[in-house]
């Protein structure tokens, strides 16, 4: 490795490790801020906020390199161009195409860097932390459920308990709201219940079916149901899992299942694409700040600055809307995912001719 390619590389290490640490650090207040509410309400140990944390370190990572990419090439070749280093380089035979070739290069490294830790690292990582979340949620809705309370057990069940102690767990006289697989609802009046395990048990009560059109269907009268509620507690804190707590292989088992049931997965898919597009945005966003930099050698660090936060701006703002767009099947998922990619990497295609002057 040459002298210029060392130097220009620990240039832009330097600045992209202070960057990405400062944007972590944001993130980091940023998130408590948001938990701060759950941290308060739902008691949760410092220990667990600790963790939450640190576990979602490697997303805030992941979101965090572009940004740093594009502030690392930008503040080196400022500054190289500021001090007139660049003039010199090419006046010592070395072509522009030359001194920007380790900004490429590190870009492609950080690329690489990050769809492996959004591959490997992350989705675990993120699975873990929401379980903690999801834990912790569900036993505050647990604890809620003393007298006169509804409580939410899923987006199918609902209890309202006129008594509970916490102690044995025991429910006294119950409303139970339920809804079968084809969408029909049910209630029964029972007299007492309790959890135990992944079941809940019903005791000397009634039941009336009701259709679509709320007329009722029939009605029974039993002295102990057993209902199991697994399900409803793994979508709580079990194995089904968020987009961002799959890798690619997952995501992409699971839109084919999807697609082998005759349903059009929109959101899914581009959730999958947004895998793949994030860490290439590290390449698109060294180009454009390759662009500024040859096009305006010796501009202040200010104006870099300046220019390098407009176009993360007006690159979250493309994300945001192509990512709605996609997921609403108004856009084709790969293209709502790339579309922001392929916009930046169009405004960079003049890079090839300026250097070459």
């Amino acid at each position: 490795m040459k002298i210029i390619d060392k130097y220009i590389y620990r240039e832009l290490a330097t600045f992209f490790m202070g960057i990405i640490l400062g944007f972590v650090v944001l993130m980091i207040g940023n998130t408590l801020y948001i938990m701060s509410e759950q941290i308060f309400n739902k008691r949760i140990p410092i220990g667990i906020v600790s963790q939450i944390i640190l576990l979602r370190t490697p997303a805030m990572f992941v979101l965090g390199f572009p940004v740093a990419t594009l502030f690392a090439v930008l503040l080196t070749l400022g500054r190289l161009g500021r001090d007139s280093e660049v003039i010199a380089m090419r006046t010592g035979g070395i072509s522009m195409d030359r001194v920007v070739r380790p900004a490429l290069i590190f870009s492609i490294v950080i690329s690489i860097l990050t769809f492996w830790l959004n591959e490997k690292i992350v989705p675990e990582a993120n699975h873990i932390s929401q379980n903690y979340i999801r834990q912790f949620w569900v036993a505050d809705v647990i604890e809620s459920a003393k007298a006169n309370v509804f409580f939410h057990v899923s987006d199918e069940i609902v209890i309202f308990t006129e008594e509970y102690s916490e102690e044995s767990g025991q429910m006294g006289k119950l409303t139970f709201f339920e809804l079968d697989e084809m969408g029909y609802p049910s209630v029964s009046i029972v007299d007492r219940g309790y959890f135990e395990e992944d079941f809940l048990f019903l005791e000397d009560g009634f039941t009336y079916e009701f259709d679509r059109q709320g007329d009722m269907k029939r009605s029974a009268e039993f002295f102990r149901v057993m209902k199991d509620v697994s399900r409803e507690m793994d979508e709580l804190y079990g194995e089904n899992r968020t987009p961002q707590e799959m890798t690619g292989s997952q995501l992409r088992d699971v839109i084919d299942n999807f697609r082998d049931n005759n349903v059009e997965p929109h959101a899914l898919e581009t959730d999958y694409h947004f895998k793949y597009s994030i860490p290439v945005a590290n390449f698109v966003f060294a180009i454009v700040g390759i662009l500024f930099s040859v096009v305006s050698p010796r501009k202040e660090n200010a104006s870099g600055v300046i220019f390098a936060i407009v176009c993360i701006a007006v690159y979250w703002i493309l994300m945001t809307v192509m990512r709605s767009l996609g997921q609403k099947g108004d856009l084709e998922p790969w293209l709502a995912a790339w579309g922001q990619n392929i916009v930046f990497f169009i405004l960079g295609i003049p890079l090839i001719f300026v250097i070459r002057r």
